[in-house]
Order: C-alpha cells, then sequence, then structure tokens
C-alpha cells in the first residue's frame, strides 16, 4: 500500500471518527440547556482548534514525522471534529429568527476564541526558541 492511499484512508476514517465525536459533544453540552445559542457547537470547535494547534505544534517539532498519524488526527479527525458548516447554518438561522446579537455574539466567539485558542495550542507544543545570551 502506498503513503498516499494509507494517508486517504487515515483521513476517512479519522474523519467519520470526528463527525461522531462532534455530534456527541454538541448534544452533550446542550442536552439539558434550553438555550437559543449554539453553545454546542463554539465548545467543538474551540476545542478542536486547541488541540489541532497543539497537534500540528508538537509534529513540527519532529523531523522525521508521522504523516499518517498526523493526516488522520488533522485533516482526518479534527477537520470531522469541528465545523464550519453548523456555525454558518446556526448562525444564519439566529439571524432569521430575530436574534441578531446572538447571531452576532456566534460569529465574534467562534472567531476569536477558536483562533486564540489554535494559537495556544501551537504555542505550547511547538519547538521553543533558544534564547541568545
Amino acid at each position: 500500500m502506498t503513503q498516499f492511499v494509507k494517508q486517504v484512508a487515515a483521513v476517512c476514517v479519522g474523519g467519520a471518527l470526528g463527525a461522531v465525536c462532534r455530534v456527541e459533544l454538541s448534544r452533550l453540552v446542550m442536552t439539558g440547556m434550553g438555550v437559543i445559542f449554539p453553545l454546542g457547537i463554539l465548545c467543538v470547535n474551540m476545542t478542536g482548534s486547541f488541540l489541532l494547534g497543539l497537534l500540528l505544534g508538537v509534529a513540527s517539532r519532529v523531523k522525521h514525522g508521522y504523516p499518517t498519524t498526523v493526516a488522520f488526527l488533522s485533516t482526518g479527525f479534527f477537520g470531522g471534529f469541528t465545523t464550519f458548516s453548523s456555525f454558518a447554518l446556526d448562525t444564519a438561522l439566529l439571524w432569521g429568527a430575530d436574534h441578531a446579537m446572538f447571531a452576532v455574539l456566534n460569529v465574534g466567539l467562534n472567531a476569536a476564541l477558536c483562533i486564540g485558542l489554535a494559537g495556544l495550542g501551537w504555542t505550547l507544543g511547538a519547538p521553543r526558541a533558544e534564547k541568545k545570551a
């Protein structure tokens, strides 16, 4: 089996597992909350953004790497776990239901928190710069 085929298979399996985990985590967060704000998808996107940043930060330290494992986790699992389409639909539905404030809040929180957490993950996982004396 070629490296390409291994990576494609890894992305497929990782994506399926990530999508199932997204549904379950979102459901767990939203169960019994009784709120209209899509907190479940926000939590999913925040978690996935941080963990993807951490993974790729750590992977940047490994000289020879593990391309199939990284493909499984990054493009596969975290690609299936996080979701721009659900975030976009949630925002459009909030806007359409005259909840403009929640729609704008959803956009702002997803952008600011997810980008910040991806950066934090990367910072924690990436190689440290050597200090010069």
